[in-house]
Order: C-alpha cells, then structure tokens, then sequence
C-alpha cells in the first residue's frame, strides 16, 4: 500500500507507519513552512496543498473570532457598582448620566 504527499513534493510513502512517521520529518515540516502553515497536530493527515491551505484559513478564521477585543467585551462600573459594556458606559456618560 502506499501513500503519496503533495505537500513533500509528492513524496510516496510506503505503508500507513512510514507514512504515519513523515508527518513529523523534516520533508514535511518544510513543505507546510513554505506554504506558511505551522506544522501543528491540527494537520496529520492532510496531504493535498489546497487542503492544508483551506484548513489554515478555517483555523486562522476561529483563532480570530475568540480573540478578545477590548472595545467591544471591555466592561467598567460605574459609581453605584453597575457593570456595563465600555460602549453603554461611554453613550452613559456623554449623556450625563453618570
């Protein structure tokens, strides 16, 4: 049985533990660096460049969205202990209500 991978170049691998093994070679870890991907756990078995290129930008994507960002989850109290966001704090006290 084998098994090729595009991202080494079209490397054929011969057995699932030689192929298995390569992921973590010096072949692979190269292709994926030049492909700008970090050679990362969430990769094994992905071979094809426009599938490792997809998964990046699908992971990349995530990372983005959980990423704090302080203008909108910033949270401040005002002087009675009431927590609001930092937009219904600021909209608070243009108004002069706080």
């Amino acid at each position: 049985m084998y098994y090729s991978c595009e991202i080494c170049g079209n490397q054929t691998y011969r057995g699932p533990k030689a192929f298995q093994q390569h992921f973590s070679e010096w072949r692979h870890a190269h292709g994926m660096r030049c492909l700008g991907i970090p050679n990362t756990i969430h990769f094994a078995h992905v071979t094809k460049i426009e599938d490792a290129l997809a998964l990046w930008q699908r992971i990349r994507t995530m990372k983005e969205n959980e990423r704090w960002r302080p203008e909108l989850e910033e949270e401040l109290a005002d002087s009675s202990g009431n927590v609001v966001s930092r937009k219904t704090y600021e909209d608070l006290k243009r108004q002069g209500l706080l």
